[in-house]
């Protein structure tokens, strides 16, 4: 297996380059959050802080809507992240409320 260190501040990136096969795939996740587009970088990070078993860092943005009352955000997301949101009936709190995740079994298209 080959790897490349790249200098990041005051630590290190380490990048392998791995067989195709060894690449997690990613399922399709649906999400329509109501009201003020709040953008992809503050919702995630309001779904990490207060939601455990999400892993957003793993999460690939595949399409994102804004809407009149709201915003409809479609990631390709981790297997550990589905089964933490199937655990908790597809839900997840944002900000002080909750959105309904729709999880496609399948993987992921890009």
């Amino acid at each position: 297996m080959q790897s490349l260190s790249i200098p990041v501040g005051d630590s290190q990136l380490l990048l392998k380059l791995v067989k195709p096969a060894e690449v997690p795939k990613l399922m399709r996740a649906e999400v329509y959050v109501p009201g003020a587009p709040l953008g992809v970088p503050k919702f995630l990070r309001l779904l990490a802080g207060q939601n455990r078993g999400l892993r957003v860092e793993r999460w690939a943005v595949r399409h994102q809507q804004s809407t009149a009352n709201g915003q409809l955000l479609v990631f390709g997301i981790d297997q550990d992240s589905a089964a933490s949101l199937l655990a908790a009936d597809n839900q997840a709190y944002v900000g002080l409320g909750r959105v309904t995740f729709r999880v496609s079994r399948g993987t992921a298209q890009s």
